[in-house]
């Protein structure tokens, strides 16, 4: 017989590899630009707050930005559709990310 406890331990262990993944890509993206740009600490602070499972939080602050790193930091979570399905709906084959939409969360 399943433990059922034991399989959501399981599937809550594997989501957290899969948003410890993203978190840690964004944060190598962030890296690779300069410290001083005016996006370093947008990748940061997104990485951050889904690292720490904040996404309605990530949410706004992506929601806030230019459109340039918006999309950088929304391709780099498209990646892993665990992820993104937690946070957003879903876009059809290859629609642009402006038009993403925001799951409705309560974190």
């Amino acid at each position: 017989m399943f433990n059922i406890k034991k399989i959501n331990n399981l599937e809550e262990e594997n989501n957290m590899k899969h948003i410890n993944t993203i978190a840690n890509n964004l944060v190598k993206f962030a890296r690779s630009k300069h410290e001083t740009s005016i996006d370093f600490q947008s990748y940061l602070s997104v990485a951050d707050l889904i690292e720490h499972h904040q996404f309605r939080a990530a949410q706004i602050v992506i929601a806030g930005l230019d459109s340039m790193p918006r999309d950088e930091i929304l391709k780099i979570i498209s990646e892993d559709d665990k992820v993104w399905n937690t946070m957003f709906e879903p876009l059809a084959e290859g629609e642009a990310f402006a038009f993403y939409k925001n799951k409705t969360l309560t974190n």
